[in-house]
C-alpha cells in the first residue's frame, strides 16, 4: 500500500480509546482498509508502533520485536534490561521496530478503537483476528516506514507465533528469527483452557451477558486434565 495512502491522526493517539495514551511517545498510523484471513474487511484501521535508532541507507538493519498478548508497542516496558546501545536491542546498530497487535488496547485497532460505520466502540463487535491477520499488516507499516528487509525478528509467547509467521516471507525479507517460549500451534489442552477464559470474560455482568456456570465447569476440567492450574 503506498505510503500517501495512510495517513497519521491529528493530536493524541486516538482519543477516543484511553488506553492508548498509557504508551508514553508511540506513533499511530491509520489504515485505510484491510481485509483480514476471514475475510471481512475492516476501515480506518489504526495500528500504533514505537521506533528506536535509525534505518540505514540500504534499508536492511531492522530489528523487529513482536509482543507478547498483553503487550504494547513499548519494547522497554516489558524487555526493559535489553534494551539500548551495546545491548541484545541496540538501537545504536539497528531499527528497532515494535508493532501493536490488532486487539490490543494500547493503541491499535480492537475492541477499544471506534467503528467508522457505526460511529460507536467496536466493543464485543470486534471482528476475530489471526496472527497471519497482525503480520500483514504490520508489514504495511514496515513498508510506509521504508523498511526493505528485516535483519532479525524476535519475539516471545503471542510474539514468537508473529515471528514464525513472518519467517514465511522468506530469507530475502527476514534474515534471521528468534522465536522463545512459542511454538506453531495450540495443544488441544491450551485451546481448551484459552476458551475458559473466554467464557469466564462472558460470564460477566459487566460484560452485557448472562452468567454462563459452564464456565466453571470448563476451567475445572482443564485443571483435572492438565494437573496443574497456570497462574
Amino acid at each position: 500500500m503506498p505510503a500517501a495512502e495512510l495517513s497519521i491522526p491529528d493530536g493524541p493517539s486516538h482519543h477516543e480509546n484511553p488506553f492508548a495514551k498509557l504508551i508514553w511517545n508511540q506513533k499511530i498510523i491509520v489504515i485505510p482498509s484491510f481485509t483480514l484471513e476471514s475475510g471481512v474487511t475492516i476501515r480506518k484501521v489504526p495500528v500504533a508502533y514505537k521506533t528506536a535508532g535509525r534505518l540505514n541507507e540500504e534499508a536492511d538493519n531492522t530489528m523487529l520485536i513482536c509482543h507478547a498478548l498483553t503487550g504494547s508497542a513499548d519494547v522497554e516496558d516489558w524487555w526493559g534490561p535489553l534494551v539500548g546501545p551495546g545491548r541484545a536491542f541496540d538501537w545504536g546498530r539497528f531499527f528497532v521496530v515494535c508493532c501493536n497487535s490488532l486487539g490490543s488496547p494500547y493503541g491499535s485497532a480492537s475492541p477499544c478503537t471506534m467503528s467508522p460505520e457505526t460511529g460507536r466502540i467496536y466493543g464485543p463487535e470486534f471482528p476475530l483476528t489471526t496472527i497471519r491477520d497482525d503480520v500483514n499488516i504490520h508489514k504495511i507499516v514496515l513498508d510506509y516506514l521504508g523498511v526493505r528487509s528485516i535483519a532479525v525478528a524476535i519475539g516471545g509467547s503471542m510474539g514468537g507465533m508473529l515471528v514464525l509467521e513472518w519467517a514465511y516471507f522468506g530469507r530475502e525479507y527476514v534474515r534471521s528469527i528468534v522465536a522463545l517460549a512459542t511454538s506453531s500451534r495450540h495443544s488441544a489442552w491450551c485451546i481448551s483452557w484459552g476458551e475458559a477464559q473466554r467464557q469466564s470474560i462472558y460470564s460477566d455482568p459487566k460484560y452485557g451477558r448472562q452468567k454462563n456456570p459452564t464456565a466453571c465447569l470448563m476451567l475445572g476440567l482443564s485443571r483435572y486434565s492438565g494437573g496443574v492450574l497456570p497462574v
